[in-house]
This record gives C-alpha cells, sequence and structure tokens, in this order.
C-alpha cells in the first residue's frame, strides 16, 4: 500500500496517486506499507532510487543504519530504525515486538517503508489531522516521525511496567507456572527493545552531523528524540533488573504457597480423620461404653464435634490454618 502526501499552505494532505504520476515532485511524503515488487519498481522508475533502499525493510531483524548521510542531498539517503508493535505472543499473551522502517530523503521528498504496519504512522496522521499542526519542510517532518518512535518506546514500557505491576500482586498468590511464562514473555520484550534501542542510538545522533537535514527549528526536536530514547534505554534496563528479580524469585513463591495449600489439606485431613476414628471404633460389634444408652448416637457426635473443634482452634492457634 502506498500512501502519497502534499503539504498544502504548511498542511499535511493527502493525494491521488494519478496526480503523483502528473507530477511527481509535489509529494512531500510518501508512505510504504507491506510492499509489493510492483510498488518498488515504480518507487524507483520515479525517484530513481537503489533497489536496497526498499528492500532491506523486508528483513524483520534488519539492523538500524545509515547509508549517503552525506553534507549534500543530491543523492539519497537512508536511515533505517525499529519501532515497536504491540502484538500477542504463541502463549496468549500481550507482548511487543520491533520491525525496521526505513527513511528515504531524496531532494524534498521524505519516503517511509515498512513491512509492517506502524503504529506511530497512524498516529502522526492523526494528529495532524486533528490538530492541524504546521509542518514548515521535510526537515520537521522527518524529525517529528523520528520522536514519535523514540516515544513510542516509551510508552510501550510505561505499559509494560503497569503489567508488571499486575504480575507482581498476582505473585502473592502464585500456585501455577502461568507467571512464569508471563515473565518469559515479558523478558523477550526488553530484549528486543533494548536491542533495538541501542542500534537506534548512533542512528539518531548521526543525524545531528547530516547538515542538509538539520536547521534551527529540528535540532530541539533531535535532542528531545535523543533524550527519549535515552529514556526508553534506561527504563529498559531497569524494568529487566525487576524481571531478574522476579524469575529468580518466582519459583520460590510458588513453592511457598503450595506449602501453605498443603499445610491447610493436611489439617482438613486431620480433622477430618477423628470422627473416621470414632465412627470406627463405635462401629465394631462389641460391648463399647454408652452404647447401651438411648441417646448414644447423639452423645458419639456431640463428643466428636467437640473434639473436632478443639483440634481445630490448636491447628489456627499454632498457625497450621
Amino acid at each position: 500500500m502506498i500512501q502519497f502526501f502534499a503539504v498544502n499552505h504548511q498542511h499535511l494532505v493527502l493525494i491521488n496517486e494519478e496526480d503523483i504520476f502528473a507530477n511527481p515532485d509535489q509529494a512531500r511524503w510518501i508512505n510504504v506499507e507491506s510492499p509489493s515488487q510492483e510498488d518498488i519498481n515504480e518507487l524507483m522508475t520515479l525517484y530513481q532510487i537503489p533497489k536496497y533502499f526498499f528492500t532491506s525493510v523486508l528483513d524483520d531483524h534488519e539492523p538500524s543504519r545509515v547509508a549517503n548521510l552525506s553534507s549534500n542531498n543530491d543523492e539519497a539517503s537512508m536511515l533505517l530504525l525499529s519501532y515497536p508493535k504491540h502484538q500477542t505472543s504463541p502463549l496468549g499473551y500481550l507482548n511487543y515486538a520491533t520491525y525496521p522502517i526505513n527513511f528515504i530523503v531524496i531532494h524534498h521528498i521524505i519516503i517511509t517503508i515498512s513491512d509492517h504496519p506502524a503504529p506511530f504512522i497512524q498516529r502522526f496522521v492523526m494528529r495532524q489531522e486533528v490538530s492541524s499542526q504546521i509542518i514548515p519542510d521535510q526537515k520537521w517532518l522527518l524529525t517529528q516521525m523520528l520522536w514519535y518512535i523514540a516515544h513510542d518506546y516509551v510508552t510501550s514500557l510505561n505499559d509494560i511496567s503497569h503489567q508488571m505491576e499486575i504480575l507482581e500482586k498476582q505473585l502473592t498468590s502464585a500456585t501455577q507456572n502461568e507467571q512464569i511464562y508471563q515473565i518469559m514473555a515479558l523478558q523477550k520484550t526488553l530484549i528486543e527493545f533494548e536491542s533495538a534501542l541501542t542500534q537506534n542510538r548512533p542512528v539518531l545522533k548521526a543525524l545531528r552531523s547530516a547538515n542538509f537535514l538539520v536547521s534551527d527549528h529540528t535540532s530541539k526536536l533531535n535532542n528531545a528524540a535523543i533524550i527519549e530514547n535515552e529514556q526508553a534505554l534506561s527504563m529498559c534496563h531497569i524494568q529487566s533488573q525487576i524481571l531478574d528479580q522476579y524469575s529468580n524469585m518466582v519459583s520460590a513463591v510458588v513453592s511457598n504457597n503450595l506449602n501453605a495449600v498443603m499445610k491447610i489439606l493436611t489439617s482438613i485431613t486431620l480433622i477430618l480423620t477423628i470422627p473416621t476414628i470414632i465412627g470406627g471404633l463405635y462401629g465394631m460389634n462389641v460391648a463399647l461404653p454408652g452404647a447401651h444408652l438411648a441417646s448414644a448416637f447423639s452423645l458419639i457426635l456431640f463428643v466428636t464435634i467437640i473434639i473436632s473443634a478443639v483440634t481445630l482452634v490448636l491447628l489456627k492457634r499454632h498457625n497450621y490454618m
């Protein structure tokens, strides 16, 4: 899917594909999702861009990097970064994965290419429509989207922090392996985040040296994106350490909770054994004390209840129930 955007009176507007073929230079931003070979060939023909600029994002494990980021804009420049995307793990838990997205800058045009729908792109477009924010040039457009990527990591890590708080409450009564699987899913997410953020860092910093992409009104935004990236990386390290502690203690918590359950079940079994023993003794076909009384059954039942109640009180007093 290809979306063409132009800047009309410093506002972002969606334009038809037919208009692009009539005048390719009117586009300011081209967003490509899950590109087909036909889409790639079309853009290569329109803007004379190397093929590997488009195909690099087809590999979900492609590392972040820059290419042709020189001091002039005669040739196409490439910035490849990783962005977070919400998904469901194979075990059914909600987590995040990271995927590559490519920013191609050629003359006054920015082309974004991703093999998976990028949530931050949709939020960026919706915000422009709602706020009607002024877009001074393509430098600001590029830097703003880079900030959105870094901010998405911070937002995702806040969501993971909330999941960890829920997990911490569940650990107090955990008796099964479900919490271990949740920790595994969160650890996998944080490992991917740490790798992606570490790789994104030099790409964001390299943007400072590209004079043709940096201006007075974008340098602060670029610094903000770098700060967001560093904040996300710091949060990632802290949450990883906390999850390591959770992982170390979860087996002990599960074992302790199971011991508490077994202690209660053993105490209940002990209490239920008392009427079983008394009933077994008075069920024998021999002469027993009080067996000749008319109220023998009521008396035996009363004594059994009293003994069971005393046993229950003693077990509770010694914290066995």
